[in-house]
């Protein structure tokens, strides 16, 4: 489930209440396939897929993104961990 604004789905009680994760979820776990459970905010997907755009990485293959407790991952440490899928 993605969280984090724009909070413009009038239908999704997220939106309503403008849920977010707290600061303390804000690291990043990837895995291979759809076997990962949890929530993903917009910004780290968004983040992800800025990253795969530019570097040379995880590309043809499916794989899971969400965000676990933890400090923000730097850029550097991201490609690293879509360079281990």
């Amino acid at each position: 489930q993605l969280f984090g604004g724009p909070y413009d789905n009038n239908y999704y009680l997220g939106t309503l209440f403008q849920l977010d994760k707290d600061a303390a979820t804000q690291d990043v776990t990837v895995g291979k396939g759809d076997e990962l459970l949890g929530d993903t905010l917009r910004s780290t997907l968004a983040e992800i897929t800025a990253q795969i755009c530019e570097g040379d990485c995880a590309r043809d293959m499916d794989f899971a993104v969400v965000n676990v407790k933890g400090e923000s991952p730097t850029a550097d440490t991201v490609q690293e961990r879509l360079r281990a899928l």
